[in-house]
């Protein structure tokens, strides 16, 4: 390792106090103008490190820390976090826990008064900001009514506005689409060719790629196996949702509007489009958790109306128990064991059974959601809210593969995911939300030819 990095981790780790999980040992060293791409499984240590490396840990954590990060040649356990702050900007996983202001112009002027700049030039780089990453038609929403991608575009303008000398990033482009990855794209280049020591936690390897001259550091080796999935015993009732006329309005704004559909259990279904198109809120209509003119309607066979499931985009919104196992069994006066035992098996979350779910890593709340959905009795459906985010390889193929065999077993699975590489492995229509509608309906690269390969 280079001692005369700017930013310098040496054989750190961390416990934490409160489930006990360690990571660790790590060593990394990122020069001014470099580009450091930090891959490993899902769960392996990634946004703990990311913690390290920006002074978060261990500021705001607690729990054992081992090793040293040097920041510009200071040691981060010797230096107030408001000190590291000015120097790191950190880029979190869920922009939400992140965005403090009441207005998107709040959030990106309250990093840049903090660093005690001039007016003139707090105005010059906002308005940069908001330009370069879109956001100016939002500029006086608040950051909670934006879409997940929205969010995450508007943390990137806000950390990057303040222009750090080293700038750590945990999954910056997981919930953008096309356009605004190649935006964060071009922004992270900007501050590279300026001097800037960049480090990239990211599952989408090949946008950071891009750049040339990225060195890359493996945390640990990628799961390569792919066990049969167990027998879920679950059948779908034979079932038909109808849509007619969906129309959404949020603060004046016209979401989704006069959408038709009809839906039918044994299909995976992908809906995509721009950050803010309507996917999640289209979602959130179809299980009846939003507000909406027009009429569902339908019918299940021998279970009345059909009913949805809905896996949210950010899981820390439907986090409430103390332990994984409670939140998986919550709501159940009589859990199937056995049930419960196959799918915590199965999405690997059998070692944090007792572990808070807060505590989780992104990856492993996703895998949460999913465990929940699986045990609930008398769904004829699975929304999932972009599934894929914090999976690695191996992750997104167990969940291909567990949606191929729900569809095998009658049920629908309709899907919001900017990941259309995934998309076209599993799913077998892709619905394109546009100006909202749906601009098309096309059909994927359908697995239905191969189901009983993938679902065994």
């Amino acid at each position: 390792m280079s001692g005369g990095a700017f930013l310098a981790a040496d054989r750190v780790g961390f416990e934490y106090r409160s489930h006990g999980r360690c990571v660790g040992p790590f060593s990394l060293a990122a020069d001014p103008g470099e580009v450091h791409l930090v891959c490993g499984p899902s769960g392996c240590g990634k946004s703990t490190l990311a913690r390290m490396l920006s002074g978060v840990i261990p500021h705001l954590y607690r729990g054992r820390f081992e090793g040293r990060v040097r920041i510009g040649g200071r040691c981060t356990r010797d230096t107030p976090l408001w000190q590291i702050s000015a120097s790191v900007g950190l880029v979190s996983q869920n922009p939400t826990s992140q965005l403090l202001a009441s207005t998107v112009v709040g959030e990106v002027v309250f990093g840049l008064e903090n660093l005690g700049l001039a007016s003139a030039e707090i105005g010059t780089r906002l308005d940069e900001a908001l330009w370069r990453f879109e956001l100016h038609p939002f500029a006086e929403r608040d950051p909670r009514t934006l879409s997940g991608g929205e969010q995450q575009r508007l943390l990137l303008a806000a950390v990057t506005a303040r222009r750090p000398r080293a700038l750590v990033m945990d999954e910056p482009l997981s919930m953008l689409d096309a356009f605004s990855t190649q935006a964060a794209v071009a922004d992270i280049e900007r501050l590279r060719d300026g001097g800037c020591a960049v480090v990239a936690f990211e599952h989408c390897r090949e946008s950071l790629a891009r750049l040339g001259g990225v060195k890359r550091l493996d945390l640990a080796p990628a799961d390569v196996t792919d066990p049969p999935l167990p027998d879920l015993n679950r059948k779908a009732p034979a079932f038909r949702l109808v849509v007619e006329g969906l129309s959404v309005e949020l603060g004046g704004r016209a979401v989704l509007r006069g959408i038709d559909l009809s839906l039918g259990g044994g299909e995976v279904l992908a809906l995509a489009g721009a950050n803010g198109a309507g996917k999640t809120t289209l979602l959130r209509a179809l299980c009846g958790l939003q507000p909406h003119r027009g009429r569902i309607t339908g019918y299940a066979s021998g279970a009345g109306a059909p009913r949805l499931g809905m896996s949210f985009q950010n899981p820390d919104r439907q986090i409430f128990n103390p332990t994984v196992r409670d939140e998986i069994l919550y709501g159940h006066a009589e859990p199937d064991e056995d049930l419960y035992r196959d799918v915590v098996d199965m999405l690997g979350l059998a070692a944090y059974e007792g572990t808070p779910p807060l505590l989780l890593s992104e990856g492993e709340k996703k895998r949460l959601g999913l465990a929940i959905l699986l045990l609930r009795p008398g769904l004829c459906g699975l929304c999932l809210d972009e599934p894929t985010l914090g999976q690695d390889q191996h992750g997104r193929r167990l969940l291909g593969r567990v949606v191929r065999k729900l569809a095998a077993a009658g049920y629908l699975c309709l899907i919001a995911t900017h990941d259309l590489e995934w998309a076209a492995q599993w799913c077998d229509r892709v619905l394109l939300l546009q100006n909202g509608g749906i601009a098309s309906s096309r059909d994927s690269l359908s697995c239905q030819e191969r189901s009983g390969e993938v679902v065994r």
